[in-house]
């Protein structure tokens, strides 16, 4: 008998946006002081809405940047106002993560299940074991990378993988 994880894409988990939206609340709640203005009204001013201290109005420096997602109606222009340095790590982690504001968001879903082979012929338990994990740092994973992922978080815990991704 040998112990299968099957991992697919999983569409209905927001693990990858949840932590996109974590990153950017710690940003400007802990070490930037940044003011955001958006040109796209039809989203969020996920800055905006994550800030917890009121911000003050007199910035020295202005940067602007785009977020351009894979459809025509996923852009954001962002305009920072802010007193740091240009070169500061905590504002250019917010830019970062503020220029996948519509990409690398990788969500995956992963059923763990024995199978056993009866005379060349497979025979598959119901899954016992649910569960997901989430990829931000890579736009498109490939299947070594997302197995990489996989064995970070949960271990070499399996006997074979299906990669069943898009």
């Amino acid at each position: 008998m040998e112990t299968i994880i099957r991992i697919t894409n999983d569409y209905q988990s927001t693990g990858a946006h949840d932590d996109f939206i974590e990153q950017v609340g710690q940003l400007v709640n802990q070490y930037v002081d940044v003011k955001c203005e958006i040109a796209n009204s039809n989203f969020v001013n996920v800055v905006e809405k994550q800030q917890l201290n009121a911000v003050g109005d007199t910035f020295k420096n202005t940067v602007t940047f785009p977020a351009t997602g894979y459809s025509q109606s996923e852009w954001q222009q962002y305009t920072l106002r802010y007193n740091c340095e240009d070169n500061d790590k905590y504002l250019l982690q917010l830019i970062a993560e503020l220029e996948k504001t519509f990409t690398h968001m990788n969500d995956y879903y992963v059923q763990k299940f024995e199978r056993e082979t009866i005379n060349d012929k497979d025979f598959d338990a119901e899954p016992h074991d649910f569960t997901g994990f989430y990829i931000r740092d890579i736009e498109f994973p490939d299947k070594a990378e997302i197995l990489e992922a996989y064995n970070d978080i949960y271990g070499d815990d399996y006997d074979k993988v299906l990669i069943e991704t898009d």
